[in-house]
Formats: C-alpha cells, structure tokens, sequence
C-alpha cells in the first residue's frame, strides 16, 4: 500500500478530481474550467517528470496516468465539440477518441494474454502535449481572452492532433512487436535464426 501512495500517484489522482471539477463548472463557471484544465495538464507534466527523476513509478501509476490523461482530454474536447456545434469538429473528436479506445483496449490485452503493461513512451507524451497546447489554447482563447476561434482553426488542430495520434499508436505497436519477434527468431532453428540475422 505504501507503495501505491507516492507523490505522483496522488498528483494523478488529484488531475483526475480536478477534470471532474471542470467538467461541472464549464458550464457555471467556465473561465474557472479552464484555469483548472491548465492547472491540470501542468500537473501531468511534474508528476511525470518526479517519477521517473526519483525512480517513484509504481504499477498503479502507470495505469493511472494514462486514465488522467484522457479524462482530461475527454473533458477539454467534449466542451469545444459542444461550443464549436460543428460536424467536422465532432467527426475529428471521434476519430481521436477512437484511437484513445483503441489503444486503452490494446493495453487491456497485452496486459491480460501476454503480462506485459505497455507505458508511455516519448511518441506518446509529444501526442498528449499537443492536445493540451491546442486544446486548452482554443479554451483560454475563448473563455479567458473572451474571443473566438473559427470552426476551420479548431479543424485544422484536431486533424493535427489526430496525426500525432495515429502516429504515436502506431509505434506503440511496433515497440510492443518488437520483443515477440525477438522471442520468436531466439526460439527459432539456427539455419532460420542465420537468415533472419542476414536479411
């Protein structure tokens, strides 16, 4: 238990709190949503920062994080799909949460067939840096600055955003297939482990 209750765990039990929180005051409170938002994400940043410099990184962190993140996400892009009242906006939203599904489902399965958690890696942290600089830059401007972003700049973020998803999953995968085909050219004749080793 003592092991579960580090700092960052409780940094990123508190980032999912304080997503609740905005998510309640968007409506009510918005300029006070936001400022919460960004609060959060810097948390993300120091939290992930003190785990790996003190070597604090524990197993519920590691499950909890990504969680944060996306409860986050999900907060941030939910509350510009609605004020931006836009299809393109929406359509983009879900081809991002797909992939966000999609890769909590991967993890799901290598973790319960193979023992293997899968944790974030760099292409994965760059990918949640531009959804906060973009998502919460659109919500600052909106709420705090109190002007408006065009439908077509809120397109053109998310269909960035959408990039760097795909393309952090993408080497996700490649990392994970990595060490299985590794595993299999180990276990493999000499004369096929020969010809591998010489392509």
């Amino acid at each position: 238990m003592n092991e579960r209750i580090t700092i960052p765990n409780v940094v990123t039990a508190t980032r999912l709190a304080m997503s609740v929180v905005a998510a309640g005051l968007a409506a009510r409170a918005p300029e006070a949503a936001v400022v919460i938002c960004i609060v959060a994400a810097l948390l993300d940043a120091f939290d992930g920062w003190y785990a790996r410099a003190f070597s604090a990184c524990t197993r519920v962190g590691e499950h909890m994080d990504p969680l944060a993140d996306k409860v986050l996400m999900g907060v941030v892009y939910g509350w510009i799909g609605i004020e931006a009242a836009s299809a393109l906006v929406w359509l983009l939203v879900a081809i991002v949460a797909v992939r966000e599904v999609a890769m909590t489902l991967f993890r799901a399965y290598s973790l319960q067939k193979h023992g293997r958690y899968i944790p974030a890696s760099a292409s994965g942290r760059a990918k949640m840096l531009v959804q906060s600089v973009v998502g919460l830059g659109v919500l600052s401007i909106t709420h705090l600055l109190d002007r408006s972003v065009p439908v077509s700049i809120v397109a053109t973020g998310l269909a960035v955003i959408a990039v760097f998803s795909y393309a952090s999953a993408a080497a996700y995968v490649a990392d994970w297939k990595r060490p299985q085909e590794l595993a299999a050219e180990a276990t493999a004749p000499t004369a096929v482990r020969r010809a591998v080793a010489g392509r």
